[in-house]
């Protein structure tokens, strides 16, 4: 299992300007640097701005696997804590990609800072949204304190939907509060928290807790056919800007082939293996919960990054109805496979 060498930028301070202000046109950010692979054998550096989750397992496999090497890129990873942030250092030029989820970038595209979807992880979304043994319903949450995640992320926006859809104004019926990710199960279980936001980075944890209760789950089909509205919902993705991708689209074929041959590998090999290759990514995490929560998105995951028209429609509507955004963004305008297409023409994936 061949394993290459870390290169983890890890970011101290982050800038608070806001995220959309004077980002109109994003034109001429991240050109490609001299000394690329094509012209004198280097490798071509380049940047991905990231969270750290098991939602871009494909990614980190391309990564550790030597994928984005074979393609003549040197890909160094920036980790920052949130997927706004992340979505920020890439449009003030400090990466080329980042990961993301959806509801984020499409609300920047509503407002013309434009960035386009190059690959998909997850053709599906697992989100929960738990509570504690007393509380049946969401409606009884009035009055209680809730974690919903990073405010404009979209666990954020999904617990705030299912908060209002249950009739509850947020700052007046529920409290919600901001908490490191780790340490969301241990409030529930000390009743510091009365709900919570979940997904597979502490499903394990909080099946292990007894009488935490599931109000939301969109691993249900009912949950997914309620909240999603759609089997296909590709929100977790690979995105740049639409200017980088416009300018350097031979890089962008790059990137899109390793990742797709992580996705392929994950395909074909257990999530024991993955774990086994991801280990030193995850740090203080055993290999074997490792593997567990790789196991659990198991059924989530693309084989080929794919986002289909349907998909997207999905996600926009669902932000649509979420307040985030207020037009219809077209399919045209916020996704492009072409790489993905060419990847698997090449066959560094399965075809659809």
């Amino acid at each position: 299992m061949m394993k290459k060498r870390i290169s983890i930028l890890l970011a101290a301070v982050l800038m608070f300007s806001a995220l959309f202000a004077g980002c109109g046109n994003t034109t001429n950010q991240n050109s490609t640097p001299s000394g690329s692979s094509s012209s004198t054998g280097e490798l071509q550096k380049v940047v991905v701005t990231e969270f750290r989750g098991v939602s871009w397992t494909p990614m980190y496999l391309a990564y550790q696997l030597g994928y984005y090497e074979e393609e003549g890129l040197d890909v160094q990873l920036l980790r920052i804590d949130d997927g706004p942030n992340c979505f920020k250092s890439m449009h003030t030029g400090d990466s080329q990609f980042c990961i993301l989820s959806q509801e984020v970038s499409l609300k920047a595209q509503e407002q013309n800072q434009r960035s386009t979807v190059i690959a998909t992880m997850l053709d599906t979304r697992y989100y929960s949204f738990v509570s504690t043994s007393d509380i049946e319903k969401v409606e009884d949450l009035k009055g209680k304190t809730v974690f919903a995640s990073t405010p404009g992320s979209a666990p954020y926006t999904f617990c705030v939907a299912i908060l209002e859809e249950a009739g509850l104004e947020i700052g007046k019926d529920v409290t919600l509060v901001n908490l490191n990710k780790g340490a969301v199960v241990a409030a529930l279980q000390k009743n510091e928290i009365q709900a919570a936001f979940i997904n597979a980075d502490n499903y394990k944890e909080a099946d292990e807790v007894e009488g935490i209760r599931y109000l939301v789950d969109t691993r249900r089909p009912e949950d997914a056919a309620r909240y999603l509205k759609s089997d296909s919902f590709p929100a977790e993705v690979i995105l740049c800007t639409e200017a980088y991708k416009n300018e350097n689209p031979e890089i962008v074929q790059a990137f899109v082939n390793a990742t797709c041959k992580g996705l392929d590998w994950l395909q074909n090999h257990t999530s024991q293996e993955a774990a086994e290759v991801l280990a030193e990514l995850f740090p203080g995490m055993a290999t074997e919960d490792l593997a567990d929560k790789i196991e659990i998105m198991r059924g989530a995951f693309s084989k080929n990054g794919y986002v289909s028209e349907e998909g997207q429609n999905a996600v926009v509507d669902f932000s649509k109805r979420s307040g985030i955004i207020t037009s219809d963004l077209s399919y045209e305008d916020t996704v492009d496979m072409s790489f993905v297409e060419k990847a698997i023409e090449n066959g560094y994936a399965q075809a659809n």
